[in-house]
């Protein structure tokens, strides 16, 4: 009963297509801010680009594309202009609405108009502090225990991603289970990645170059926001019963 009231909230959802606009939303507003942030620090985007190819476990002609496309030089920071800085925000704030959109529906709350863009900025902040701390925490831990640490840092993450965007009005015990299911099927999708992905990337890099990498990473994105959309669709049918 449970899964065919999830599987009917996913097509109320339009589930496949909204992962889909969602991935497409993240590769074109988030890369390019966060290549312009990076070629703000001293390493010049080299921290972003090693940073991709940790995550997606890249070697070789992969990981020389990536960072080709990625660990762009510092006059890029020097020559955008206010103007241009704030057009990556908005751009950003573009997939912040679309996520948002995502939890609103999925939770059948009433619209948050333009003061759900503050919200977004706090989720992009939070984003931006969680890439790039999360890496370092996770290296001190060995084993299971850095496997623990994974899953436990990325649950908080997705604890607080619908939390903060639908502006405070859903409890954290009610998003909890919604948590857990975007976190273990975000770490399962990593399994499956690091052995697929690598050579994907590769393959596409080899014929193709850097859109080759595009392509491959936009079908690796749309994965990623499957699972948002499912783990959304079944967290709110889960906390249903709570409030009945």
């Amino acid at each position: 009963m449970t899964m065919r009231r999830s599987l009917a909230r996913f097509v109320e959802l339009h589930g496949m297509d909204r992962s889909m606009a969602l991935a497409g939303q993240a590769f074109a507003a988030l890369m390019p801010l966060l290549i312009v942030v990076g070629a703000a620090t001293p390493a010049g985007g080299k921290d972003l680009a090693e940073g991709l190819i940790g995550r997606l476990d890249l070697s070789g002609e992969a990981a020389d594309t990536v960072r080709a496309a990625v660990a762009t030089p510092p006059e890029v920071y020097d020559s955008v202009s206010v103007t241009g800085a704030l057009l990556l925000v908005i751009s950003a704030l573009s997939f912040t609405r679309a996520l948002q959109r995502l939890y609103v529906l999925a939770w059948r709350l009433p619209p948050l108009g333009m003061k759900g863009n503050k919200w977004g900025l706090v989720w992009l902040a939070a984003f931006a502090v969680f890439w790039s701390v999360q890496p370092g925490v996770v290296e001190i831990f060995d084993g299971a225990l850095a496997t623990s640490v994974t899953i436990t840092t990325s649950c908080a993450l997705w604890l607080f991603t619908p939390w903060i965007l639908v502006g405070k009005s859903i409890p954290w015990r009610r998003l909890l289970p919604q948590a857990v299911l975007t976190s273990a099927g975000l770490t399962a999708l990593a399994v499956a990645s690091a052995i697929y992905l690598p050579r994907a990337v590769a393959s596409a890099a080899a014929q193709f170059g850097i859109i080759g990498v595009a392509f491959a990473l936009l079908s690796w994105l749309f994965l990623v926001c499957f699972v948002l959309v499912a783990a959304a669709a079944l967290g709110a049918t889960l906390a249903e019963p709570a409030v009945q």
